[in-house]
């Protein structure tokens, strides 16, 4: 994982509000899906105030920076690369409290992409979706998601 200071700069979706402040999270059906660019890393490299691309009248509030928790962005290394997601895996736990490790998991399934048993957290009726960004993201899930990643498992249909 990089250092905060290497995000300054970056641009970034935001993918979810699940960490992020009370106060963005209130605005979260305005935020989600939103790109924009880190302009600085808060709170010991966890958190990132995200400029919004777009007017300042377009924005939820009129507000163009909002700071969103690192876990809930979709974070590009530089503009070239095309925003793309880990469409199709859910978010699966193995571990405990602290010890938390997130998984890649196909739908309807048990196991991760790595191999581990994993338990699901499902919200309403619906899934969480696997982020590679994420602090505890399983590594191995992390390679084998990624776009033209060798040894990447296909997208199986469900069971």
């Amino acid at each position: 994982m990089s250092t905060p200071s290497t995000r300054v700069g970056c641009r970034a979706e935001i993918t979810g509000m699940l960490h992020s402040p009370a106060s963005t999270r209130a605005w979260a059906s305005f935020l989600l899906g939103r790109i924009g660019t880190v302009i600085a890393v808060l709170r010991n490299g966890t958190l990132a105030l995200l400029a919004l691309d777009g007017d300042g009248h377009e924005m939820p509030g009129g507000v163009k920076r909002w700071p969103i928790h690192l876990d809930d962005l979709l974070i590009h290394d530089d503009e070239a690369r095309p925003v793309t997601r880990s469409d199709g895996y859910r978010l699966g736990l193995s571990g405990q409290q602290k010890a938390v490790v997130q998984h890649a998991v196909q739908t309807d399934r048990k196991v991760s992409l790595c191999g581990e048993t994993v338990r699901p957290l499902p919200t309403l009726g619906w899934c969480l979706p696997f982020l590679p960004t994420a602090a505890r993201a399983c590594p191995i899930c992390v390679r084998l998601v990624a776009p033209g990643a060798k040894g990447g498992m296909p997208l199986l249909p469900p069971r």
